[in-house]
């Protein structure tokens, strides 16, 4: 049994269970101290003996987890004891007598719910039915112990006995009751408890999230703006690294400084096929006095360029050759006769003038 209100009243059960069997065993010998008859005693003490293995049975069926089995076992046997009580004394005296069944009753429907209540009922029904039909019938099994004169005493003394065991029984299982109704609402407010501190945690969690997730945002914003700064930045430098400089209307000087890798080799053809597109510029002068080095590579780059602006109708000549630059070229074996070269930029800008 996992359940805790069960298991309450299982204990109660339990106990009562074992009141009974005490009970019955310590009732088997008064039928023959009385000064009943011996077939009356035989027929009590057969009663009893007929309750206790139903007490027993309830009692190890309870023991081995079986509640609901226990319970409806514990009613019928409650039930025929109230009907042997009822046999004994007759209908016509058993004002007491018929409260009894309100045991059976009461148990079942505390233990068993509304469906034990219901089948406590039925069966007590047809054990008062059984024995109106054996008075009726005139048998001479009801009525042996009926009192001859008004009983006071053993009405109220059998109400009263009724009246307290319903008492016991209805305190102790609403005690039971109460106590687990206790419990589940502490429990409940444990829950509810850990509930306000988990969505705390969470709140907590959830705000610090969205901090750091702005956080990754505002960096996230100022790289891109920093990549776009270094775009620029490059931008500008490649332009830089590659000035055009219009003399007049028609001239435009293109001053090389630092060494030329295939990258600024490429960027000057493009910026010098860009800056002739217009058609205006005739005449293009490539200053190379600032360059350390021509080896083949940075050569040959130049002679594209210089036939690609000529393609588009440019005259081009090449300044400031000095002495190495000029004797690396001839041991490369590049021919540039198709350039016309001057030694530095002024003689460059007279020419043609």
């Amino acid at each position: 049994m996992n359940d805790p209100l069960e298991q309450r009243q299982a204990f109660l059960v339990q106990i009562f269970l074992l009141a009974l069997i005490g009970m019955s065993v310590l009732a088997l010998p008064l039928p023959f101290l009385s000064a009943l008859s011996p077939g009356l005693a035989l027929g009590i003490t057969a009663l009893v003996l007929m309750e206790l293995p139903l007490y027993m049975l309830a009692l190890v069926v309870l023991r081995r987890g079986h509640f609901g089995s226990a319970i409806i076992i514990a009613s019928v046997s409650i039930v025929l004891l109230c009907t042997g009580i009822l046999v004994s004394t007759g209908t016509r005296s058993s004002g007491a007598t018929m409260f009894t069944f309100a045991l059976p009753i009461i148990f079942a429907g505390l233990l068993a719910g509304g469906s034990g209540a219901f089948w406590a009922i039925v069966l007590s029904t047809l054990g008062i039915g059984l024995v109106l039909t054996l008075e009726v019938t005139g048998s001479p099994l009801v009525g042996f112990a009926a009192p001859h004169d008004a009983n006071i005493g053993g009405v109220l003394g059998g109400f009263l006995s009724v009246a307290i065991v319903l008492g016991f029984f209805v305190a102790r299982f609403g005690r039971a009751l109460r106590e687990i109704l206790h419990e589940s609402q502490r429990h409940e407010q444990e829950v509810a408890a850990q509930r306000d501190a988990l969505e705390q945690v969470v709140s907590e969690r959830t705000a610090a999230l969205r901090h750091a997730l702005t956080e990754v945002e505002a960096r996230m914003r100022a790289q891109a703006e920093m990549l776009e700064e270094i775009g620029q930045q490059r931008e500008a430098i490649r332009e830089l690294s590659i000035p055009l400089l219009p003399v007049d209307a028609q001239t435009l000087v293109l001053p090389l400084i630092g060494a030329l890798d295939t990258a600024r080799l490429d960027a000057l053809q493009g910026r010098t096929l860009e800056a002739l597109e217009g058609g205006r510029i005739r005449r293009l002068i490539l200053d190379v006095s600032g360059v350390p080095l021509v080896d083949s590579q940075v050569a040959l780059g130049l002679l594209n360029t210089v036939r690609a602006a000529r393609l588009l109708g440019v005259l081009v000549t090449l300044a400031g050759i000095r002495p190495e630059v000029a004797q690396a070229m001839v041991g490369l074996g590049l021919e540039m006769d198709e350039v016309r070269t001057f030694h530095d930029l002024e003689d460059a800008l007279h020419y043609g003038r």
